[in-house]
């Protein structure tokens, strides 16, 4: 799902370590990331394993400092392309497709922002983004954990109040736990949230579509009218969504929610190549 030139460097290294993942079907891509074991070292809590031999009773903790503490010789780096800062994003009238969302967005980001992203394409397509520090980037990457980003950019915004959360959340996601902006409003503070209107489970319906996939349509927009506090804007054009991300920068002292209207069939390539696996399953088990 990640970046090709990332995945080529991670499967061609000759030492892989894996300090405490979960190895599943999500983060190896439903098994497809070919990680080859005997050139692994994976530290979990209390197991550390090296190749194929495991030693219960090391703890993670003792594992990395040992790593630092010991004198390594570092050897020159094969060429890698880094990201590059995005250039300014050229609005039009077009509709806002996935693709153009996460342009806008990455044009959008500031060194003071923190990118927090639930689950879905909210997630997977943020993962190309320029993110200006490594620690600016909050996210969980199991679908169990649907409706986690409304709820914490309360905590972003309590723990570090000099960043500005951005919060990228779809529209069934955002209606289990969303309404954790009251509680935004009660204490002033100032995320910008980003709300994918597919009109349903978007991450879902590439692999098995049917009605379990639709939810009731929320007028997102108006939120800020029953908590009586916030902006809220829809929007359904790239000039449109320029408009509104000005706007909610410059709102600093309240939140703002931006309600952005997505064809119910239009994801990011990752999500793409993911749900493909994903329906393959599914076919088999039908």
């Amino acid at each position: 799902m990640g970046a090709d030139g990332v995945r080529d460097t991670v499967e061609r290294s000759d030492c892989v370590i894996l300090l405490g993942p979960q190895m599943s079907d999500i983060n190896l891509g439903v098994y497809t990331a070919r990680i080859d074991r005997s050139a692994s070292v994976y530290a979990g809590e209390d197991r550390v394993s090296v190749g194929f031999r495991s030693y219960d009773g090391a703890n993670m903790k003792d594992f990395v400092r040992g790593l630092a503490e010991r004198p390594w010789t570092k050897r020159a780096l094969p060429p890698f392309v880094h990201p590059r800062r995005p250039a300014p994003f050229a609005a039009s009238d077009r509709p806002v497709t996935v693709a153009s969302l996460f342009r806008q967005l990455d044009a959008f980001l500031d060194d003071d922002m923190v990118v927090i992203a639930d689950p879905g394409d909210a997630l997977f397509g943020a993962e190309d983004l320029y993110i200006h520090d490594g620690a600016h980037f909050l996210a969980p990457a199991y679908y169990c954990s649907l409706g986690f980003a409304v709820p914490a950019a309360v905590g972003v915004a309590a723990a570090a109040p000099q960043l500005r959360p951005l919060v990228l959340v779809g529209d069934g996601a955002f209606q289990m736990t969303g309404m954790e902006l009251s509680t935004i409003a009660r204490y002033g503070m100032n995320p910008i949230v980003i709300v994918f209107d597919n009109d349903g489970y978007g991450t879902e319906r590439p692999m098995l579509d049917g009605a379990f996939n639709d939810v009731h349509r929320w007028n997102f927009a108006r939120i800020p009218e029953v908590l009586g506090a916030g902006l809220g804007i829809k929007v359904a054009t790239e000039r449109e969504l320029a408009d509104a991300l000005k706007q909610a920068k410059a709102n600093a002292h309240s939140y703002s929610l931006i309600q952005v209207m997505l064809d119910r069939h239009d994801r990011s390539p990752a999500l793409s190549r993911l749900t493909a696996r994903l329906a393959e399953r599914v076919a088999k088990k039908g």
